[in-house]
């Protein structure tokens, strides 16, 4: 219900409008809707079938790189609202010498850093936290001082250098 009603469509609405005015339009969308059948009728068909937001899916002759690409983009969509917390790795023994890029560790204050970043995350209370990083000493040291779970992403490696 909060993502209907955060919708673009009932910015100006309050909920009891919205609400109702999305139930027609689903009454509305019923009148004509016609199912896919891939098992007999539409077998032949590319289809991507979404079942009650991404719960499950069932996904019908797949043939090419952008089709997989949608399937993978839809079964990674998550409509719940939530925050992601974006943070850079902490001072870097190259940022000292004024180098950009490489894999060094970090400085003296890079790991002061982390420690701080560590106590901001413990106060957060944060429930389920992801944490990802590249594959760079820089950023994995300042992974390690928030003592969670993190996954390397190869694709974070020096993003912008």
């Amino acid at each position: 219900q909060e993502v209907k009603l955060s919708s673009p469509d009932y910015r100006d609405c309050n909920s009891t409008d919205a609400m109702e005015d999305f139930m027609k339009r689903i009454n509305c969308y019923q009148a004509s809707y016609q199912p896919l059948d891939p098992d007999d009728y539409d077998r032949e068909l590319s289809l991507i079938k979404v079942i009650d937001v991404g719960r499950r899916f069932l996904v019908n002759r797949v043939q090419d790189h952008i089709q997989s690409r949608i399937v993978y983009y839809l079964m990674n969509i998550h409509v719940q609202p939530r925050t992601i917390y974006l943070c850079r790795h902490g001072e870097s023994e190259f940022n000292l010498k004024g180098k950009i890029g490489g894999d060094s560790g970090l400085s003296n204050r890079g790991k002061k850093f982390a420690l701080a970043l560590n106590k901001f995350v413990e106060e957060q209370n944060l429930k389920d936290l992801k944490v990802w990083t590249s594959q760079l000493k820089r950023t994995i040291q300042t992974a390690e001082a928030l003592q969670l779970p993190y996954e390397q992403w190869k694709a974070l490696n020096e993003i912008d250098a």
